[in-house]
C-alpha cells in the first residue's frame, strides 16, 4: 500500500496563509497594479452608454446603471496620466465597493488575473517608483518572475474628497 506524505514540503513551498490575501491584477499603461479581491464586486466590459455629468473633471466619465444601482465611472488612467486612454476590447471597468458602501467603477487598460500575495513582503513605494503618487498606493511586491506589482489603495483613489478635484 502506497501512502502520500502531504507534509513533504521544502521551506520554499510552504505558504503562510495568515499573511496572504487575494488580489485582482490589472494594467495601467506599462505597469501592473492590484486591488484586494474582497473590494471588487465585479468586472465589466467598458459600457457603451454612460450618462455624462456636467461640470466634472475629465477623469469622471459619468454614471451607469448596474443592476439597478447608479454607479459613477472613473477613468483612473486619465487621473494618473498613465498613457493614452484607449477604449478597446481590453478596456475594463472594475466595480469596487468602498468601506462606506459606495460602488464605483474604475476604468483600467486590461484586467489580468487573481493572485495570492504575501502581504508581509509589501515594500513601500517612493514617489519615483510609479506614475501614481505614493499616497494612492499601499506598496509593491516582487513577483517570482522579478516583475513589480504595485498594490493600489483603492479607498484613497476613490475617496469622496478626490472626486471634488
Amino acid at each position: 500500500m502506497e501512502t502520500n506524505n502531504i507534509n513533504n514540503h521544502t521551506d520554499e513551498e510552504i505558504i503562510d496563509y495568515a499573511n496572504t490575501s487575494e488580489f485582482m491584477t490589472f494594467e495601467l499603461g506599462k505597469m501592473k497594479y492590484a486591488i484586494e479581491l474582497p473590494k471588487i464586486r465585479e468586472i465589466l466590459t467598458y459600457p457603451e452608454i454612460i450618462t455624462t455629468l456636467p461640470n466634472t473633471t475629465k477623469w469622471v466619465k459619468g454614471l451607469i446603471n448596474l443592476r439597478g444601482e447608479v454607479v459613477p465611472i472613473l477613468d483612473i488612467r486619465i487621473k494618473f496620466n498613465t498613457g493614452e486612454a484607449i477604449y478597446n476590447d481590453n478596456t475594463a471597468v472594475i466595480a469596487v465597493i468602498t468601506e462606506d458602501k459606495r460602488m464605483i467603477g474604475i476604468v483600467v487598460d486590461k484586467v489580468d488575473d487573481v493572485q495570492r500575495l504575501d502581504t508581509s513582503t509589501l515594500a513601500p513605494v517612493s514617489d519615483m517608483g510609479s506614475a501614481i503618487p505614493a499616497k494612492y498606493l499601499k506598496g509593491f511586491v516582487r513577483l517570482a518572475n522579478n516583475q513589480m506589482l504595485v498594490i493600489m489603495d483603492i479607498e484613497s483613489v476613490v475617496h469622496k474628497d478626490e472626486l471634488k478635484n
